[in-house]
């Protein structure tokens, strides 16, 4: 199969079968349930025999395959399956591989053979000061998500119990979505998130309307690699997990704060001449919370709710509708970036699978709560410093042409076409801060005072991992 020229995967078409039952699930499409568990275990001291053994009976037993995540949501979808179970992954670091003895089958990706930390400085992070369960060695990561906290819960205390003879859990990370009730899935700072990914499926490339100002179609090629089998034609993909601490209340505060200097945003009229207190964080952010681009209106959608466009692209706004800083432009240029092409640009595109996490006790949200947000409940309960945040995680083909080119590169202000126009992701950005200003109105050349907004995200730690087909981990036994 030619990944570069392959897109439009269909359950219906049968030359797409094979892929989509050796493939693991959430590669191509979110698995979509409303909670899961990560699990990273550390493979106990020889003990490999019975970890090959247990992950190729895991691998033929529960793990959840492309083409079945893809039937029970159609199914699902159309009324024939009330509840479509958990959903099982599992994928290994470099040190899993090397563990059991599969250096020959690993991957190639040279990021992905060094292992996250060693990409510390090209990413600003500082492992020693992450989560304790990260700074270790981590060889393995299954990931375990169902529509019910109970179910899944308890899928996790069986296979805790299961591997505790060859392995030990360094980490156990539970993450769950947050969704309006508008339907529209949120993280902490308040900002619909998962809205523009790559499409693969058919169904999701012909229900674009048309005609587009934007494309998301994308082909495989990334966000899957042959691997190195006897069997040709098995794949998997790269998958980058980071949790990321957001400071809710620091955010929060700094956003409202019109002084236009320091640590805090300036104002922004809009194109009326009319103060508008949302408009700066969403020129920061490139939407406006319910999802509207900045790019496009100077004011959210009305009514709300409503259903968040991603039909749109930068070619006509030179950063003064939405600052080629901004976090969505930044991550996704489109047609935005005078010096490159879109096609060289979607070259680094990766496909997000990022989760929402409450580690505070009592939670900010209940688990009944956080299917039924309401703007309301964001205003009124307190906002956290800590103890919340994302579990960001992506599949891409190459973690050293896609995540670390965005986080190590784009979030530090290297990709606008003009020093002028440079500026760092205020989002995801680590390290060194630089200032950066906004237009005094929306749309117009005139720019305000330098600000300084960064620091609310905190790199708590993580890992580089390969999610290999299943007939790769049936053949460990």
């Amino acid at each position: 199969m030619n990944l570069e020229q392959s897109s439009g995967i269909s359950l219906d078409d049968p030359k797409f079968d094979r892929l989509l039952s050796n493939l693991q699930a959430n590669i191509l499409k979110f698995h979509g349930r409303n909670f899961a568990y990560h699990l990273f275990f550390k493979f106990q001291e020889e003990r490999g025999t019975l970890a090959r053994k247990w992950i190729s009976n895991f691998a033929s037993s529960s793990i959840t395959s492309a083409k079945r995540q893809l039937t029970d949501a159609r199914d699902f979808k159309c009324g024939k399956l009330g509840d479509g179970g958990p959903v099982f992954t599992l994928s290994l670091s470099k040190y899993g591989f090397e563990k059991l003895e599969l250096s020959g089958s690993m991957p190639g990706d040279k990021s992905f053979a060094s292992g996250m930390k060693a990409s510390a400085d090209l990413l600003h992070d500082k492992p020693s000061s992450w989560e304790a369960g990260f700074q270790k060695e981590i060889d393995m990561l299954v990931i375990i998500a169902d529509d019910h906290d109970f179910n899944a819960k308890n899928e996790t205390n069986k296979l805790i119990t299961a591997v505790s003879g060859f392995a030990s859990l360094v980490k156990m990370q539970r993450g769950n979505v947050l969704k309006m009730t508008t339907g529209v899935g949120i993280e902490h700072f308040g900002y619909a998130d998962g809205i523009s990914q790559p499409m693969y499926l058919s169904d999701e490339i012909n229900g674009q309307s048309q005609p587009r100002a934007w494309d998301d179609e994308t082909t495989l090629g990334r966000v899957l690699v042959e691997e190195k089998s006897e069997e040709a034609g098995l794949f998997g993909s790269y998958l980058v997990f980071r949790k990321l601490e957001q400071d809710v209340k620091g955010f929060k505060v700094a956003e409202k704060n019109s002084i236009g200097t320091g640590m805090g945003l300036p104002k922004v009229v809009n194109s009326s001449g009319t103060d508008d207190d949302e408009l700066p964080g969403a020129m920061i952010v490139g939407r406006f919370e319910n999802g509207t681009p900045v790019t496009m209106k100077d004011g959210a959608f009305q009514p709300d709710p409503h259903n968040p466009t991603n039909d749109f692209s930068y070619e006509d706004d030179p950063g003064l509708k939405c600052p080629f800083y901004a976090h969505v432009r930044l991550m996704n240029p489109r047609k935005g970036d005078p010096e490159a092409g879109p096609a060289d640009l979607l070259l680094h595109r990766i496909t997000r699978r990022g989760m929402p996490y409450d580690d505070l006790v009592p939670p900010r949200l209940n688990d009944q709560e956080v299917l039924a947000i309401t703007q309301e409940m964001l205003e009124d309960r307190d906002k956290p410093s800590d103890g919340v945040g994302l579990l960001f995680m992506c599949y891409q083909s190459s973690i050293g042409n896609a995540f670390e080119v965005l986080q190590g590169f784009w979030s530090q202000g290297n990709i606008a076409p003009s020093p002028v126009n440079k500026g760092q992701d205020s989002i995801i950005m680590q390290g060194t801060e630089q200032s950066r200003t906004l237009p005094e109105q929306w749309g117009s050349a005139n720019q305000g005072n330098p600000f300084n907004f960064s620091g609310f995200v905190k790199m708590k730690g993580g890992e580089y991992f390969f999610t290999p087909s299943i007939p790769f981990l049936k053949k460990l036994g």
